[in-house]
């Protein structure tokens, strides 16, 4: 299996004996990455789910959530998510703009285009290392959220 895109884990102090339900509903009614989730199967201590969508999401394509019981009684919830839709589409937003960039450098601004390529690239280069690091902490934010929101509501 490929290296997730993401992995985020929360510690609970607390049993983990109707989480598991709890987690699947909130995976079900689009409360922890958004409407389109599919349960893919589920085991005692894990929950695979992947997203049924096109190739250029903002969201993950799949993921799973496993949960763990540390030695002092503690429940760690774990998920990873992968995202290949994503990657493509910070790739094709970087080579649009970098593309522009240099077509605007070269055509508008008499740029050479020994400058304008480069400029462009780096440009291309920038915008998608930015986009990825915004991606992350969104998604990061995001799962954690709903994971201590859930745990939240159990506590109840």
């Amino acid at each position: 299996m490929a290296k997730p895109f993401l992995t985020v884990s929360v510690t609970l102090a607390r049993h983990r004996s109707t989480l598991a339900d709890q987690l699947v509903l909130g995976v079900v009614t689009g409360g922890l990455l958004g409407p389109g989730l599919v349960i893919e199967g589920r085991e005692a201590d894990r929950i695979r789910f992947s997203r049924s969508g096109g190739a250029f999401s903002s969201t993950p394509d799949r993921g799973e959530l496993e949960l763990r019981e540390s030695d002092r009684g503690e429940t760690e919830i774990q998920c990873r998510v992968w995202g290949r839709g994503m990657g493509l589409r910070r790739a094709l937003l970087a080579a649009l703009a970098g593309g522009t960039l240099a077509s605007v450098g070269a055509l508008g601004f008499d740029w050479l285009m020994l400058v304008s390529l480069p400029v462009g690239a780096a440009l291309a280069l920038a915008l998608d290392a930015a986009l990825l690091v915004h991606d992350r902490r969104r998604l990061r934010r995001q799962i954690t959220a709903f994971l201590e929101n859930t745990t939240y509501l159990k506590s109840l």
